[in-house]
């Protein structure tokens, strides 16, 4: 039997932020319905004004249960979490009561998640500043889902049209990452990309691997990491059927990799990952996050408080995160209904 299209709950984000925005142009183009059934997990009222802010023609509906999701074109369902009630949308300013408005949205839509109701979802983006004054005391969103769906060991995967990237290490100081790049760390995240690439359906990729020191670290000279801890994770990964080569220097990985032939990249730290993604995508790509009870997609910038209201956002992103997100829930119930557990 063909396998239904994924059930997708979008969250708003900070409503002061271009998320409301960028949702209703997402949901104003035909193809987003194309790969799954989305829905909005939100404040009615603002997602009318950020449609009327977008341009769009949508209709906004207001359910009250996910039952009542009709996931057609030209519409746009919206449920509204209890406590989530924007009385005035301030673009463009940090406000704790958004900050705490988009965490309530986060967690009913991963309360449907853990009641099997929906099969993924998509945050627009929050602002932490105002997640952390609203009184969220964790490092990011990943951290308070990680507690919301006791999820032991959740990461942050990007992903720039055929390329994805993850970090060894990534919300941390800066002065304590190399004390985190340890043999086993390393391989469990080439393992991991190489078991997301398979999934959606990438044979025997090939996976680059970033050195952390300067010039690869000149064989010690400037730092024994890739000699004592890298390399040897590249050898474990390679008995273990891997298809992994590196360490590349930082500053010229990403030259390789859009020279093709890798489908996936593990970095060493955040900004090797992020600076180098977010240059190739600008206003394209994605940012997954993995190891959750469902796949969970959002976008690789932030709230852009400087042009939010206006209309000139642009949907990019969001798009491609509900698109890889759908593939991926694709995938996943794809492997359930063929009997393959990951």
């Amino acid at each position: 039997m063909p396998i239904e299209k994924p059930v997708i709950a979008i969250t708003m984000g900070d409503a002061s932020g271009i998320g409301p925005e960028i949702i209703a142009k997402v949901l104003s183009m035909e193809k987003a319905y194309g790969c799954c059934r989305p829905f909005v997990v939100g404040d009615p009222e603002v997602m009318r004004q950020a449609s009327r802010v977008a341009g769009t023609e949508l209709r906004v509906r207001q359910i009250g249960d996910l039952s009542e999701a009709r996931f057609s074109f030209s519409e746009m369902d919206v449920l509204c979490p209890e406590g989530v009630q924007v009385h005035e949308i301030r673009w463009g300013r940090l406000d704790p009561a958004m900050g705490r408005a988009a965490a309530l949205c986060l967690e009913a839509a991963f309360k449907m998640a853990l009641d099997k109701e929906v099969d993924g979802v998509v945050s627009a983006p929050l602002n932490k500043e105002a997640f952390h004054r609203a009184g969220y005391n964790y490092l990011d969103e990943l951290e308070y889902l990680a507690e919301l769906t006791e999820s032991a060991e959740p990461f942050t995967m990007g992903v720039i049209d055929s390329v994805w990237t993850v970090a060894v290490t990534s919300h941390v100081p800066f002065r304590d990452i190399a004390a985190m790049i340890k043999k086993d760390r390393v391989v469990r995240y080439l393992c991991l990309m190489n078991d997301t690439l398979r999934k959606i359906g990438v044979q025997e990729p090939m996976i680059a691997v970033a050195a952390l020191n300067v010039h690869g670290g000149e064989g010690g000279l400037c730092g024994r990491e890739e000699v004592d801890e890298i390399i040897p994770a590249i050898e474990e990964a390679r008995k273990l059927g891997l298809r992994v080569e590196g360490p590349f220097p930082g500053d010229t990985l990403f030259l390789r990799v859009m020279d093709g032939g890798f489908a996936g990249v593990v970095c060493m730290y955040h900004d090797q990952a992020n600076i180098a993604r977010k240059l190739l995508a600008r206003r394209k790509g994605a940012t997954l996050l993995m190891g959750l009870p469902v796949p969970v997609g959002t976008t690789a910038h932030g709230t852009a408080f400087d042009i939010a209201g206006k209309g000139i956002a642009d949907p990019g992103s969001l798009s491609d995160a509900l698109r890889y997100t759908a593939k991926l829930c694709s995938q996943r119930e794809q492997g359930v209904k063929q009997g393959v557990t990951h």
